[in-house]
């Protein structure tokens, strides 16, 4: 099954093991989905004496690994700083996606500069942790929203990848105040009969408490495969509501995180 969302992934490699726990954790997605994979390797700009080649060879070894498990996978070295090989690499490749690990310590400089800047969706996997079995549910897509229009705009993307995870979806609203409830109720149910129409189900949610905690521990405790989330809310500004939650559950989620980018009001 093909998808827009999966086409074209990028992953950006360096050669630690934190970097490559990316591959294990999306071999059987792409396979299912018919990606093509571009795996990036940066190297310094002013150092004429790089190991370029050194670096390709790297680089085949991982796509001579996914290419046997009917992916279709592609090798790229460039010069510059990280962040800048990876956007150059992205537009000019026409990537649909950039898959990247999230270090134990948080959202990295590099990882915050294409949140920030690049213009292609983000998503952030952590090693996996043990599941606990006890706890375990049916597996499960989250898509909190605040109520914008612009939160809403990672809705296609979720259903995309619930699509090819078998999961189902949870559409939540996390609410501070009871009077919030019947507006929050009614924009969740607007949002679950447009997606109705189009033949897709989904479960409506209301939570009180802080966003970040409630998505954490909704998504821990649901089984989520994937947490899907903009990158800008309500205002649209550096320090808006589901931004800040954004950031904040992407250095926190045991689970993957998709970062959508929502650009205009």
């Amino acid at each position: 099954m093909r998808t827009m969302l999966l086409e074209r992934v990028l992953i950006p490699l360096d050669g630690t093991p934190a970097s490559e726990s990316v591959v294990p954790m999306l071999e059987s997605i792409l396979r299912r989905s018919g990606s093509e994979v571009f795996l990036v390797r940066a190297l310094p700009a002013g150092d004429p004496h790089a190991p370029v080649g050194e670096a390709d060879e790297y680089l085949k070894v991982i796509a001579d690994h996914f290419q046997s498990e009917g992916v279709c996978a592609h090798t790229l070295v460039g010069r510059g700083s990280p962040a800048e090989v990876i956007e150059n690499m992205a537009e000019g490749e026409e990537i649909s996606l950039i898959a990247m690990s999230v270090p134990r310590d948080g959202v990295g400089p590099v990882m915050e500069r294409l949140l920030r800047g690049s213009a292609k969706h983000l998503l952030a996997l952590r090693p996996p942790v043990p599941a606990d079995l006890s706890r375990k549910k049916r597996p499960t897509v989250l898509a909190p929203l605040d109520g914008s229009e612009a939160s809403r705009r990672s809705l296609p993307l979720a259903l995309e990848l619930a699509a090819v995870l078998e999961t189902r979806v949870i559409l939540m609203r996390v609410i501070e105040r009871d009077d919030e409830e019947l507006e929050a109720l009614s924009d969740l149910h607007d949002v679950a009969r447009r997606l109705a129409d189009q033949g897709l189900d989904a479960e409506i949610w209301i939570e009180r408490g802080e966003p970040v905690e409630k998505i954490l521990e909704v998504s821990r405790d649901e089984g989520a495969e994937l947490v899907v989330l903009t990158t800008r809310g309500r205002s649209g500004g550096p320090d808006d509501t589901l931004g800040r939650v954004t950031s904040e559950v992407m250095n926190r989620s045991a689970v993957p995180v998709l970062a959508v980018h929502a650009r205009g009001p």
